[in-house]
């Protein structure tokens, strides 16, 4: 008989099929474009208030009536560029132009002398800002943005001014400038992998310190006095008013609140 050599058993586990890690694949540092189109209003403030002071006359003992007509809502036009700084925050820049509704006043004073005053106001700024992102759920992703930056106004001015028996054009052509502070929050809807919709609101804050420019032909700003009566002044007529009244004096300053929504497009190269 022959007997065969006995054989070390051998265990070997089956090899199984190895599965592919899942893996997050990292966002590409892509720029992103978008358009927005937005309206809103201005809160009441101490532009307002002081605008509600304006006399054609800075003697305290004629008697000025004011009354101003001043809704206080805006449009505006916004273009933004931005490009990933990490997985969820993105920062870039965003450009606007706001165009504020027209706003007017009217004074009459005890001399007589009744004036009307249409103003029109418009800005362009531009804002720094960073943006924080996530998924809300499989339609929509949310966004929060912080911005600060530069913001310039033109007030424009046309109107008439007469005692009864003259009557006299009042045209001014003012800027200001000073800072604006953003704090946004949206829903962004993708379209596709390259365009997406936004849906958002906003909330500004605005300063600017001093209107400036012509009035009437003279190189004037508003200014407005301890009794709380506002008129555009040269630099000359405010220091003779000064020391005739000795009142002090400021110029007209813009501190301002604003609020709104917003509707976009954005595309992403």
């Amino acid at each position: 008989m022959i007997s065969l050599g006995a054989e070390e058993s051998v265990t070997t586990t089956p090899k199984l099929k190895e599965m592919p890690e899942n893996r997050v694949s990292e966002p590409s540092d892509t720029w992103e474009f978008g358009a927005r189109f937005g309206f809103g209003m201005r809160g009441p403030n101490r532009f307002d208030q002081n605008l509600n002071g304006f006399s054609s006359n800075l003697n305290p003992l004629v008697a000025s009536q004011t009354k101003q007509e001043n809704t206080r809502g805006s449009i505006q036009g916004e273009f933004l560029a931005r490009t990933r700084l990490s997985e969820n925050f993105k920062i870039g820049m965003i450009g606007g132009y706001r165009y504020f509704d027209p706003f007017h006043l009217t004074n009459l004073t005890s001399e007589p002398f009744y004036t009307n005053l249409n103003f029109q106001m418009e800005s362009f700024y531009v804002l720094g800002m960073v943006w924080q992102e996530g998924r809300l759920n499989r339609y929509f992703r949310w966004e929060t943005g912080l911005g600060l930056g530069i913001t310039r106004a033109l007030w424009v001015t046309k109107g008439y001014a007469t005692n009864g028996k003259e009557y006299y054009q009042q045209n001014g052509n003012m800027r200001g400038s000073g800072l604006e502070f953003r704090l946004e929050g949206s829903l962004i809807h993708p379209i596709n992998e390259r365009v997406s919709l936004s849906f958002g609101t906003y909330l500004a804050w605005i300063n600017i310190t001093s209107f400036d420019g012509s009035f009437n032909g003279d190189t004037s700003s508003f200014y407005v006095r301890q009794d709380g009566r506002v008129s555009p002044l040269t630099e000359s007529a405010n220091q003779d008013n000064i020391l005739l009244s000795n009142q002090y004096s400021r110029k007209l300053d813009m501190q301002s609140a604003y609020g709104g929504l917003f509707f976009g497009v954005n595309y992403k190269l």
